[in-house]
């Protein structure tokens, strides 16, 4: 799976501002609800902050992966979110989170949901490619580095 086929550069948020963990979760579901079109954005929501009270999505080297499954969608949804200064995200390493990507999926499908966590962490699992998605000062150079990435890794 290619994650530039299931988003584009409208879902990217390039160095959020926001400081906390819940805040910067809602501005990611809000960027999935603007560009996917959807009006259950209370469901969304629900349902990631409901999978990070679980356990934190935080899996280390600076990259968080937060995600949720509803049963008002029907297909896969993905953004991704930079934060150049870090953000406390209790990731499992204790270390700030630079690289954040939200996956939102059907509850009635898992295969979709699995190959893009193994996608990211296949990709990210390269330091240089996550420092140019960190670097990236606009959607359109973070969603060509991520290219890039796919590139090398595919």
């Amino acid at each position: 799976m290619r994650l530039s086929e299931r988003f584009s550069e409208k879902c990217i948020i390039i160095d959020s501002k926001n400081e906390a963990k819940r805040d910067i979760l809602i501005e990611m579901v809000n960027l999935l609800c603007t560009a996917y079109a959807i009006e259950n954005r209370e469901g969304i929501l629900k349902a990631v902050l409901g999978r990070e009270e679980k356990m934190s999505t935080g899996i280390g080297c600076g990259l968080a992966v937060p995600h949720g499954k509803v049963d008002f969608l029907d297909q896969m949804c993905v953004v991704a979110c930079s934060v150049k200064r870090g953000i406390q995200f209790e990731a499992i390493d204790k270390e700030p989170v630079y690289l954040l990507f939200l996956i939102v999926s059907p509850s009635n499908t898992t295969g979709p949901h699995i190959r893009a966590l193994s996608a990211i962490s296949r990709i990210m699992a390269d330091a240089d490619i996550r420092k140019s998605l960190i670097a990236a000062n606009s959607p359109q150079e973070f969603y060509a580095n991520l290219k890039i990435g796919e590139e090398k890794y595919s």
